[in-house]
C-alpha cells in the first residue's frame, strides 16, 4: 500500500495577487516552490510588470505571498 502524503498543500494564483486577467496557479507542498513558480511565471508571462517594479516592491510582493501562504498552513 502506498504511503499517503500528509504534508499540507499550498496554492497561489495570479488572481490572488491582483492580476485578474491571468489564469495561472500553482499548488505544491512547499511555500518556497510556490513563490519560485510565481516569480518564474511572472518573469515569463508578465515581464512588463516585473520590469516596472523596484526591488522593494518585489520584496513586498514576496512578503504578501508569504502572508497568504501562512494562512493556508
Amino acid at each position: 500500500m502506498a504511503k499517503k502524503n500528509t504534508k499540507p498543500l499550498f496554492s497561489l494564483s495570479c488572481k490572488d495577487i491582483g492580476s485578474d486577467d491571468c489564469g495561472f496557479s500553482i499548488t505544491t507542498h512547499s511555500t518556497d516552490e510556490v513563490k519560485k513558480a510565481m516569480f518564474a511565471h511572472a518573469n515569463y508571462a508578465h515581464p512588463e510588470k516585473l520590469r516596472g517594479m523596484t526591488d522593494a516592491q518585489k520584496q513586498g510582493m514576496a512578503k504578501m505571498m508569504d502572508e497568504m501562504l501562512k494562512k493556508q498552513g
